[in-house]
Order: C-alpha cells, then structure tokens, then sequence
C-alpha cells in the first residue's frame, strides 16, 4: 500500500518537519508500507506562478507528477499551519490545481472516493479561540471540501493548537492520537 504525506511548512525545524512528519513515515514503514513525501517549500512549488496564463495551471509538471502519486496511494496525509482560518497558500494552490474536474470528479461523479484522507492543521493560537472559530477550517473540510465536491467518505481532520507553546509530553499526546487514526485507517 502507498501513503502520500503532503507537506507545507516554511521551518524546518517546525514540529510539523521534524516529529509529526517522522512520526507519520515511520508508522507506515513499520508496516512494510510505500511512503512518498511532497514538501511544497522544498519542491519549489508556486501556486500563482500561472497567473495571466491560465492555460497551463492545471497541466503543468508539479500537477501531474502530484497527481499520480494521488492516483497511485491509497492514504493521503495533508500536514499544514493555519492562519487567519485558513491553510498554507501552497495546500491551497495545491488543492486547487491538482484535485481537478476530469481527475477528483466528474460530473458530480468521484473519481478517487476510496482514497483516505487525514489532514493535520496547526496553529498557534491557544485552544480558546476554537469556539471563536467554530471549527470553521474542520467544517470546511470535513463536512465539505472533501465529501462533497471530492466524495472522499474517510476523512479525519485533526486540529493542534498553540503548538509553539506546547510541551514535549502534550506534543506527544497529539503523536499518539494521530497514530491512533492511522491505526483505524490500516483496518
């Protein structure tokens, strides 16, 4: 089996690269599994660099190379920051011009429903701003993005919060319940 993590994080040494991104990899080789890696920052990519030409947004080198290793995984993991109740720009473009009429869906038709999709959003505001939120990033893709314009059916969205001000062992914690859900989607 074939897992693709997608990451979009500026800071190397970001939790998010070092232990969650790890933590992820490991679990899946573990298990003799196939893991491939897009780090967005370090392929160069650039979501707006079609702007005026249009033509080519979504037939582009990054959109097809991104679009088989989609095709050929069965788990897809979207590791991004927040900011401002929204995803890294590059995860954004990324979406954008890769999940594309003819290759995500057509005519309301899902093309890749039986893919599992876990998405790990962090942020560094403290865990009181979820209620101003309203969870408005979880709704967005677990309620709607993915199950209705992908008709993706296995989605775990999980949010860690002020993750800059997080201990080692609350950290941790979130690692365990991530691999708690990777755990349920090897089932």
């Amino acid at each position: 089996m074939n897992c693709l993590i997608v990451i979009a994080h500026p800071d190397r040494k970001s939790f998010e690269n070092t232990k969650l991104l790890k933590t992820l990899k490991m679990r899946y080789s573990k298990d003799g599994h196939t893991v491939n890696v897009v780090d967005l920052y370090l392929d160069g990519y650039n979501p707006t660099q079609f702007v005026g030409d249009l033509s080519k947004i979504n037939d582009n080198a990054f959109s097809k190379s991104y679009r088989h290793l989609i095709k050929t995984s069965e788990h897809i993991w979207i590791i991004t920051p927040t900011r401002w109740l929204s995803m890294s720009p590059l995860i954004e473009g990324f979406i954008d011009q890769v999940f594309i009429n003819g290759f995500a869906f057509k005519d309301s038709r899902a093309l890749l429903g039986d893919r599992k999709i876990g998405v790990v959003l962090t942020c560094t505001s403290p865990k009181i701003v979820r209620w101003k939120t309203l969870d408005i990033m979880w709704v967005r893709l677990k309620v709607m993005v993915f199950p209705q314009m992908f008709k993706f059916k296995n989605i775990k969205v999980y949010q860690i919060w002020n993750v800059k001000k997080s201990t080692n062992l609350e950290l941790n914690g979130h690692l365990q319940k991530i691999i708690k859900i990777v755990n349920n989607f090897l089932k």
